[in-house]
């Protein structure tokens, strides 16, 4: 534990002190908190609040006491420590939390006029360096975001900023500071805030993968929405930067295809093509569409169309997902996003599989509403997905009626076949048809571990699994937003190649939720028989089924026998007063009905040297799922 000796000084100006807090409490690099003299929190910043609920498993809260929840299991001797570094005003550090891979540091804190108000408590991560001063990794990374021309912002797990570019004022109108304390969500125009949450879960699921943002609508600092591109990614594990960076780009002149450059349109389109994926953009307004020539091919034409809206996309898919495409396009005028797959019917009447993907843009300003994306024939995959699972008749029929759950993905995440288990598990009977896309389940599911800790979405048997993480026996409870319900799932998973080579994951799922409550029960039953059990008046004793190994003793019962528990761990009962044991286990062996007590004398003698004479029967009984012995001894010497 390291310490250094401080003073209270004025500066001078009060803002300059007001400056130097506001500092402290935007650190980018630790969790920082502000307690008062009671050692209860005043404020905290976004990676402390991350730090501090992974340690304890709540969140924290303005008045929570740091001594009560970090140090509940030391709390003497830390309480000694920060009130000799408050009445000392010392800098103490190198104070670990038990139990934790993190220590603290705590620093005096100066109100306007210099005086102690309190302390700084820094949670120090072993990831982080050991000092609050950045690493060369750190400093390197901040260098080169402050020379960036676009606005860049790091934020916590939460959503939190912890860090901005000066570039942002630039951008966004906002100086550093005031962007600090923006919610991001509420700047955002309201059509736009669902597409940014799901470009954020997918950056979440994705560590390290630069992720397109959606483009969005913000509220620049004249008061008027601009309309910007951001490109997100996930460098939560890094520890030089420890959080979730959006490169923020304001479009200023949008154009078909993403705004490329015209020189480089055709060398663009032509490796699309290559790569048989159509692209298109409807204007739904004026009915008028951009295509590539892929496109058309994936509906079946060999000759570009002169006429393509958004009924012809419709008309053109099947019957039987023709509702359902309906539902999803009408669903990206809220999400900002679309990503689904359909059966087509091409003019030969032939039907194939397309997967669509794209976003949804309104602009009040320019007058626009347009629908874009790409579309990719899946038809062979499809194909051979089914026939892999049709392969087999009797092996479908099993799998569809199997009482496990079983869930099928690719290694994109997308969900490609539930088993009829599954499906009402998760109660989607009522839905068309269950959500083929892992994000989908986040506005149906909040998961947690079975002590009641919040489980992150990294950390879902499905990501885990493509992570390459082992998934074998994971118990988690899954509550239902919508059913309020809470059931406890059992997951084991792997994974196997298609017929086209490709990785395809599976989940098998049992509801554990009944086991685990009959388990509950039956601990409760057994807490509640313990407690009488020792509490009892009677001398009583538990003992093994086959050995009359001593397992538990009560008090009367020690004092009786003269012997106390921790003499008898291990050893067969009453064989410490003299009787021999093969007498014991006789006595202990003998048949009878389970419901009925054997009865037996016996001369004992005591540690004292006491000889006795007591009564004592036998009865069976079921403690942990075993069978055991109770036996209940009455001391009988003087009866007459």
């Amino acid at each position: 534990m390291k310490r250094s000796r401080g003073t209270p000084t004025n500066t001078g100006k009060e803002t300059e002190i007001n400056e130097s807090i506001k500092a402290t409490m935007s650190n980018p690099y630790h969790g920082v908190a502000l307690i008062d003299k009671d050692y209860s929190i005043q404020k905290f910043n976004p990676h402390f609040e991350s730090y501090f609920s992974q340690i304890t498993g709540i969140a924290p809260r303005r008045g929570l006491s740091v001594i009560n929840s970090l140090f509940a299991k030391n709390k003497e001797a830390t309480s000694s420590l920060f009130e000799q570094a408050l009445s000392e005003q010392d800098e103490i550090s190198g104070i670990s939390i038990k139990d934790t891979h993190y220590s603290i540091r705590l620093e005096p804190a100066l109100d306007r006029k210099g005086n102690l108000i309190g302390a700084f408590l820094y949670l120090i991560s072993e990831n982080d360096a050991s000092d609050s001063e950045p690493t060369k990794v750190q400093m390197n990374f901040q260098a080169l975001l402050e020379t960036s021309g676009d606005a860049v912002i790091v934020f916590s797990p939460e959503g939190k900023p912890i860090y901005v570019s000066p570039s942002v004022e630039n951008i966004l109108g906002y100086t550093p500071e005031e962007t600090m304390l923006l919610d991001m969500y509420s700047s955002l125009h309201p059509d736009d805030v669902p597409g940014n949450q799901k470009v954020m879960e997918k950056a979440i699921l994705n560590p390290g993968i630069p992720i397109k943002g959606h483009r969005s609508r913000i509220i620049h600092k004249d008061g008027s929405y601009h309309l910007y591109d951001s490109t997100v990614v996930n460098l939560l594990n890094d520890p030089s930067i420890g959080g979730i960076v959006d490169n923020i780009k304001e479009v200023t002149e949008p154009t078909p295809f993403g705004g490329l450059d015209a020189k480089f349109t055709n060398l663009y389109l032509n490796a699309i093509e290559d790569s048989k994926i159509g692209v298109w953009e409807i204007d739904l307004i004026s009915g008028k569409s951009v295509r590539n020539r892929i496109h058309d091919q994936s509906f079946g034409y060999s000759e570009e169309l002169a006429q393509w809206d958004l009924p012809t996309l419709l008309q053109h898919i099947h019957v039987k997902d023709r509702l359902a495409a309906k539902e999803v396009f009408e669903a990206a005028k809220a999400d900002g996003s679309f990503d689904f797959e359909a059966r087509v019917i091409w003019p030969d009447q032939s039907v194939h599989w397309l997967a669509l993907k794209g976003t949804y843009v309104k602009s009040s300003e320019t007058r626009t509403e347009k629908l874009s994306g790409s579309v990719i024939d899946i038809t062979l995959r499809r194909n051979n997905f089914q026939a892999l699972l049709n392969s087999e008749g009797r092996l479908k029929s099993i799998i569809d009626n199997i009482s496990e759950g079983l869930v099928i993905a690719n290694k994109g995440g997308r969900l490609l076949y539930w088993n009829a288990a599954a499906i009402k598990m998760h109660d989607f009977m009522s839905l068309q048809s269950p959500p083929q896309n892992f994000t989908e389940l986040l506005k149906y599911f909040r998961v947690e571990q079975l002590n009641g800790k919040y489980l992150p979405v990294s950390k879902w048997p499905l990501p885990r699994l493509l992570n390459n993480e082992n998934v074998d026996g994971l118990e988690v409870r899954v509550r239902s937003i919508k059913n309020r319900w809470a059931k406890i799932f059992r997951y084991n998973g792997g994974s196997f190649a298609d017929r086209e080579g490709n990785l395809v994951y599976f989940l098998t799922i049992s509801d554990r939720t009944e086991l685990s409550n009959i388990k509950k029960h039956l601990r409760d039953s057994e807490e509640r028989f313990l407690d009488a059990f020792h509490a009892s008046p009677v001398a009583l004793c538990i003992t093994s089924n086959k050995d009359a190994i001593c397992l538990e003793i009560n008090k009367n019962a020690e004092e009786l026998l003269g012997y106390s528990y921790e003499e008898y761990t291990g050893k067969p009962i009453l064989t410490l007063n003299g009787v021999p044991l093969a007498e014991i286990k006789k006595i202990f062996s003998r048949k009878g009905e389970p419901s009925k007590s054997r009865e037996s004398k016996l001369s004992i003698s005591t540690k004292q040297g006491q000889k006795r004479l007591i009564l004592f029967s036998v009865e069976q009984v079921m403690l942990n799922g075993e069978e055991c012995r109770l036996t209940v001894f009455v001391d009988i010497t003087n009866s007459k």
